[in-house]
C-alpha cells in the first residue's frame, strides 16, 4: 500500500472516530496507537538470510538484496498475537531453566558459551534479549535468534519454541513440514544434530513437542538453495518463482509486489 494511501485512511478514520461515542472513539484510538507505535520501529530487513523464511528461493533472493518491501497497514491483533508468543517464548525457557532446579536432569546451556567452548568459528554473537541469542552464521550470510541449547540427560539438542492456535496444535502431530528448514539451518549452523521443537497452544497454554533429526541430504540441500541463490545474488537477477512454493511461503511474503513484477 501506498504511503499516501495511508496517510487518507488515517484522516478518514479520524473523521469518523469524532461522531462514535467515548468508549468506541478510545477503543478505535487504541488500537491505531498500538498500531502506530508498531510501524515507528520497524525498520528495513537486514541482508542476511532468516532460517524462518527460507520456503522460497525468490523471497530469499529479495531479502539478500534488500529489496523494498512492501508497505502494509499494521494490525493490532497480529501485534497483540506476537507479543503473545513472546511471552510465551519467555515462559517456556524460564520454566526449562527451572528444571535442573528441580532436579531433573536438563541444563539450558548459554549459547554463547556453547559456541566458545566447541570452537564454532564460522557464528558470532550478535546481541542477546533475554534467553533468546542472536546469531550471525558467515559462512551462509545468515542471520537468526535461537531460543536456546539444552542438555537434556547427557545430549544436546538446540532448543525452538512455536505457538498456535488450538485448531492448529488440536490436529498437530509432528513439525510443521514449514518448520523443516528452519531447523535444518539451525543444525547445520550450530552444528548440533538434532532440534527439540514445542509447540504451544496460545489458547489454553498446553504443549507437544517432537524432534526434528535433518538428513544429511536435507543440510546439503539447504546449503546447495543457499549457494544457488547467491549466484542470482551476484548476477542480480530474481531467480524463477519455485512452482512447488508453499502457499504460507506467499501469505506472509513482505515482497508480494516486487514478485508480480518480476514475473
Amino acid at each position: 500500500m501506498a504511503r499516501n494511501s495511508l496517510k487518507n485512511l488515517c484522516r478518514l478514520i479520524d473523521s469518523v472516530t469524532e461522531k462514535l461515542p467515548p468508549e468506541q472513539s478510545f477503543l478505535t484510538d487504541l488500537k491505531r496507537s498500538m498500531e502506530m507505535t508498531e510501524e515507528k520501529h520497524q525498520g528495513k530487513p537486514s541482508q542476511t538470510y532468516k532460517p524462518s523464511s527460507m520456503n522460497c528461493i525468490r523471497g530469499m533472493y529479495y531479502q539478500r538484496v534488500g529489496a523494498e518491501p512492501d508497505i502494509e497497514p499494521t494490525s493490532y491483533s497480529m501485534i497483540g498475537i506476537c507479543n503473545s508468543g513472546s511471552d510465551t517464548h519467555i515462559r517456556v525457557q524460564q520454566a526449562v531453566e527451572a528444571m535442573k532446579d528441580n532436579g531433573m536432569d536438563c541444563e539450558y546451556i548459554d549459547v554463547a558459551d556453547y559456541i566458545k567452548s566447541r570452537g564454532l568459528t564460522n557464528i558470532t554473537v550478535v546481541d542477546k534479549h533475554g534467553m533468546e541469542t542472536k546469531l550471525f552464521y558467515e559462512k551462509l550470510s545468515m542471520s537468526f535468534m535461537c531460543d536456546g541449547i539444552i542438555k537434556y540427560r547427557n545430549h544436546y539438542y538446540i532448543l525452538e519454541i512455536k505457538t498456535e492456535a488450538s485448531f492448529k496444535w488440536q490436529n498437530r502431530t509432528s513439525v510443521d513440514t514449514k518448520h523443516y528448514n528452519q531447523g535444518t539451518a539451525y543444525s547445520v549452523a550450530l552444528e548440533i544434530p538434532e532440534v527439540l521443537f514445542v509447540y504451544v497452544n496460545r489458547d489454553i497454554f498446553d504443549m507437544k513437542a517432537y524432534l526434528f533429526v535433518p538428513t544429511d541430504d536435507a543440510k546439503q540441500n539447504l546449503i546447495g538453495t543457499i549457494t544457488n541463490c547467491e549466484g542470482y545474488v551476484s548476477r542480480m537477477i530474481p531467480p524463477p518463482k519455485p512452482e512447488d512454493v508453499l502457499k504460507t511461503a506467499c501469505k506472509y511474503c513482505s515482497y508480494k509486489t516486487q514478485c508480480r513484477k518480476d514475473g
